[in-house]
């Protein structure tokens, strides 16, 4: 059975440190996806510990204020620009693993500096602020390198299976994740500040070097696209007008989503008083629900299709997590924050995933890096906006708290209404995009009341 990849992709030729000849082009790309499963669950780790609950404390602990904890949590998303730069290279090489790997090193070996800040020659004023450039600069090569990442797998992953795939490697790679918040969690309550940071992050690299040296042994199927230019690299993919479409989608989703999303670890760490330990339950929570809701959303896509089940997902995305937040900071339990948990792993086991595959079916499969890359530059530069005025919002909204009969109304709270209520009208960008044998958002909400009609024996009418 060949692979649902170009044509040059039925019968690859093996990586040249593979010389069995009982080797086929179905195998190969077999191994690396199984492969990419376990070079995933390295990077995550990594992931998890230079960001989220850690690089938040260590900020807080070199006495960061709010404009730039908004600001660190951001620039990843400005480095995304970067990305058609690092496709239109790709394009010149020829090749996408080496340049892939050789800019996953560049990024994630940066944050050695990270481990060693507090002895580095910085004043302690000036800390906080190295560490977001030290961020931004990291993010730069890493979006680069995920740019490439993403195409390189979108053409080794068949058609067919995409959705499952990816689906399964999500929820395993969210349950090395959960593993890991909750060692770091543990680690972190029990051991001195910054040691203890320190030490989570010095790891976290040693274990990025991990992931990247298996992508050594990933399948990587032969570019023949014609290559293009840089002017072509940024300017083709707003010629087709489905992905234009969804370009405008992802704009706006990254602004509703950003718009807040700096500031929900802040405010379980500052508000709700949350140890680590505690935000790690909640990630564990989130995680080990997504092992099943992720592999579950992807074997509703592959059916109904990638945009009903994202329609779905920003709805929840939306709704559920912004109301349990607030709920958790009026009463003061914490069970409405372990119930956010469910809820993220609902929604963003379905929007995440969605999105991702969405991207792919609508760019085609020539020059698929040029769209890829021209994706992660508009959600870069939309995340990056919303990130940087989150904090000046939250600035804003929090003179304007108010109690009213023992119910305490935060900044927090409004930051978390806006941004819902931002989400959950996402439909409306995202309705205008095409998907060849999508169903429409209608059936797929009628499809459980149909067959639950069918299972009483009662006749379905529409």
């Amino acid at each position: 059975m060949a692979a649902d990849t170009d044509s040059s992709a039925k019968d690859p030729k093996p990586p040249p440190f593979e010389n069995n000849p009982e080797w086929s082009g179905e195998a190969f790309i077999r191994r690396t996806m199984r492969l990419s499963v376990v070079e995933g669950s390295f990077t995550q780790v990594f992931l998890n510990w230079t960001s989220g609950s850690v690089l938040i404390g260590y900020m807080l602990h070199f006495g960061a204020t709010p404009f730039q904890i908004g600001l660190v949590s951001s620039v990843p998303l400005l480095a995304q620009a970067a990305s058609p730069f690092a496709a239109w290279l790709a394009g010149l090489a020829g090749r996408r693993k080496a340049l892939t790997a050789l800019l996953a090193t560049l990024g994630r070996g940066l944050w050695v500096l990270a481990a060693f800040l507090p002895q580095l020659p910085i004043a302690p004023e000036a800390q906080a602020g190295f560490l977001v450039l030290l961020v931004a600069l990291s993010s730069l090569f890493q979006a680069s390198a995920g740019t490439l990442w993403v195409s390189w797998m979108g053409d080794v992953v068949p058609d067919r299976e995409r959705g499952r795939y990816f689906g399964l490697r999500t929820g395993i790679v969210g349950i090395v994740g959960m593993i890991a918040n909750l060692a770091a969690g543990w680690f972190l309550d029990r051991v001195g500040v910054p040691l203890n940071f320190q030490v989570v992050i010095g790891v976290s690299v040693l274990l990025a070097g991990i992931g990247i040296y298996l992508y050594l042994f990933h399948y990587e199927p032969p570019v023949t696209s014609p290559r293009l230019s840089l002017s072509d690299t940024l300017l083709k993919p707003w010629q087709v007008p489905n992905f234009k479409r969804f370009l405008l989608f992802a704009i706006y989703w990254h602004l509703s989503v950003f718009i807040a999303a700096p500031f929900v670890i802040p405010y379980f760490l500052d508000q709700l008083h949350m140890t680590f330990t505690q935000v790690a339950i909640w990630s564990a929570i989130a995680l080990t629900t997504a092992l099943i809701t992720t592999v579950q959303w992807g074997r509703v896509a592959d059916r109904v299709g990638h945009k009903a089940v994202l329609t779905i997902g920003t709805l929840l995305v939306g709704s559920s997590l912004p109301i349990c937040w607030i709920l958790a900071g009026i009463t003061g339990n914490l069970n409405f924050i372990w119930a956010s948990a469910v809820f993220d792993a609902l929604g963003w086991g379905a929007a995440g995933p969605a999105f991702f595959n969405l991207a792919l079916t609508s760019s085609p499969r020539e020059n698929r890096a040029a769209f890829i890359a021209m994706l992660s530059l508009a959600n870069g530069l939309a995340g990056f906006v919303a990130g940087t005025l989150s904090g000046p919002l939250l600035t804003l909204f929090l003179p304007l708290g108010f109690t009213v009969g023992g119910v305490q109304w935060t900044g927090y709270h409004s930051l978390f209404v806006l941004s819902g209520v931002l989400r959950m009208l996402a439909w409306l960008p995202l309705r205008p995009v095409e998907e060849a044998n999508a169903w429409r958002i209608r059936d797929v909400l009628k499809a459980p009341l149909y067959f639950a009609y069918r299972a009483l024996g009662f006749p379905w009418r529409q």
